[in-house]
């Protein structure tokens, strides 16, 4: 049987679990903004490494295809890892008895 006591540690567990969600959201979001953004600021910047070639292609087209593209999946898949962990602890901690 379940009494206030309970319904109250259940509010601060789930207030925490939304806090440190929201925590690990703004991180990932950042590192996509920091990668989204920052390819074409430096191009923008430093126009001159738009001439410059790696393996036959053009910087911006290697950052995009080459180095842009699996940063971001590595941003999306760390992200989901990070977030069930924490849900996974905070199964762990209500589930005690």
């Amino acid at each position: 049987m379940r009494d206030d006591r309970d319904t109250a540690l259940d509010e601060v567990y789930l207030r925490t679990v939304l806090r440190v969600n929201l925590t690990t959201s703004l991180l990932h979001f950042g590192l996509f903004v920091l990668v989204i953004l920052g390819g074409p600021l430096v191009f923008w910047l430093f126009p001159s490494l738009s001439t410059t070639y790696i393996w036959s292609l053009p910087l911006p087209w290697f950052y995009l295809g080459l180095a842009g593209f699996p940063m971001l999946v590595i941003i999306a898949w760390r992200y989901l890892r990070d977030v069930e962990e924490d849900e996974d602890d905070f199964s762990d901690l209500v589930d005690l008895p």
